[in-house]
């Protein structure tokens, strides 16, 4: 250590030197001054040599005392801006904050829970009704009706009806059904179908006559509240050509043939109903997607009556 400041004192020298130079103290008239200068710049060196001794004594002094809890701070997560005074309270208050995390998350979760049910709330809303779901059917015919049902995968099995001419009689489905319904008049090969999605998307009933599997009975359907019908009670078979209708097993008449079979189209078919079924009154063909009306009412009302 000795020799080091030694070494720094002398180091010290050059600058103090050169500047005494410059003001004359080593010129030849100044050597009589030269000596004291000199003897000036060693006590100034040796002032030097302890201010530098000093600091760094008081320096070690300080990080010594500062060391531990600097250390300790940092493995416990603390910011700068917690590395106060001569004691670090925040040191051991840091597992405080792991503790905490674990309330962070149940903190949102009670709104998420309150906007699923606001949401869910309305979103089920229109689909709730008194009666639930129903079909209130009225037979305008001359002759007993006899309308079976055909649930859609899945869905639950329905008793046939028969409904006697002039009646109406209601039917209550399950919540979600979706299928179709249909006149037995005929072979079965063609029939004027009635379709229906209860408890649709938005809570919705979604509602459609369709002749892609033929026609056998005319058809309407609408919400019991009144809105926009489905399918047409005009006579559709007196105005058809004999080629396209429809015939039992003995050659009498029933209806009118299908539109499609096994996504083929019969064109002259698809033509005629073309003819007489509106683009928003029917499916003609499987696209005709601007033919399914929606309501928020959960009962409809159908019209049907045998062509033959």
């Amino acid at each position: 250590m000795p020799r080091q400041s030694t070494m720094g004192a002398g180091a010290q020298q050059q600058p103090l030197r050169q500047l005494f130079q410059s003001d004359g103290f080593d010129g030849p008239s100044g050597a009589a001054k030269g000596q004291g200068a000199e003897a000036l710049v060693q006590n100034l060196s040796r002032l030097a040599q302890m201010l530098t001794e000093a600091s760094r004594l008081l320096g070690a002094e300080g990080a010594q005392g500062g060391l531990a809890p600097a250390s300790g701070l940092k493995s416990a997560g603390a910011t700068p801006a917690s590395r106060g005074g001569d004691h670090f309270a925040p040191a051991p208050a840091a597992p405080a904050v792991p503790a905490a995390a674990p309330s962070a998350p149940t903190a949102p979760s009670a709104p998420s829970g309150t906007q699923a049910k606001a949401v869910a709330g309305p979103t089920g809303a229109p689909g709730v009704s008194k009666d639930g779901n129903t079909i209130t059917f009225t037979n305008d015919g001359t002759s007993p009706m006899t309308i079976k049902f055909t649930p859609n995968a899945g869905e639950k099995e329905l008793d046939a009806i028969t409904v006697p001419p002039g009646k109406t009689q209601t039917v209550q489905f399950p919540e979600n059904w979706s299928g179709n319904f249909r006149s037995a008049s005929g072979d079965g090969s063609a029939a004027t179908l009635g379709e229906v999605k209860f408890d649709g998307g938005f809570g919705k009933t979604y509602y459609d006559v369709s002749y892609i599997e033929g026609h056998n009975a005319s058809m309407t359907m609408q919400p019991e509240e009144g809105g926009r019908v489905s399918g047409t009670h005009d006579d559709l078979l007196s105005a058809a050509p004999d080629a396209i209708k429809a015939r039992n097993a003995d050659g009498s008449v029933y209806g009118i043939k299908k539109s499609t079979t096994s996504n083929v189209q019969d064109g002259g078919v698809v033509d005629f109903y073309r003819k007489h079924v509106g683009a928003d009154e029917g499916y003609v063909i499987p696209t005709d997607d601007a033919s399914t009306l929606g309501t928020s009412d959960t009962n409809l009302v159908v019209r049907m009556k045998n062509l033959a």
